[in-house]
């Protein structure tokens, strides 16, 4: 029996949410330490996205592709 979500779609949606969450931070933020700090939560959430993107698209080629 499977999961209701895979794990590759939570990390999908965590590293999703961890982008909009710096995104936010670097906007409504006053110093320079938060400010770098949002911007490279920003950059390992936009690499973390690509790669469960990629995870997942390749479990669908894999569900499409197995009988």
């Amino acid at each position: 029996m499977q999961p209701a979500v895979s794990s590759n779609a939570l990390r999908f949606w965590s590293f999703m949410l961890a982008l909009f969450s710096s995104v936010s931070t670097a906007v409504f933020s006053e110093s320079a330490f938060h400010d770098n700090f949002a911007l490279a939560v920003m950059a390992i959430a936009l690499a973390g996205m690509i790669v469960s993107a990629a995870f997942l698209m390749l479990d669908a080629v894999l569900a499409a592709c197995s009988p």
